[in-house]
């Protein structure tokens, strides 16, 4: 899975098929510029297997701290 994060941590991007990720980036090489057509996004990008995120579909409640996903205290 890429996700992209901002300069806070906050996860703006994610593109969840690991599948399509390998075959058409090998070796994890995928940027979000590739999707967004704009290398000028601002985020980071950070490749994570989904099995290793499994609150992806609620990842408005993770951050990314120091290259980790952290769950938010509510």
């Amino acid at each position: 899975m890429l996700l992209g994060y901002d300069k806070d941590g906050e996860i703006k991007f994610i593109f969840t098929d690991e599948r399509y990720l390998e075959n058409k980036y090998p070796d994890n090489a995928a940027k979000i510029s590739n999707f967004w057509g704009t290398g000028e996004h601002g985020l980071t990008e950070l490749f994570v297997p989904i099995q290793e995120f499994p609150g992806w579909d609620d990842a408005t409640s993770y951050k990314i701290v120091d290259g980790h996903l952290i769950k938010k205290e509510a």
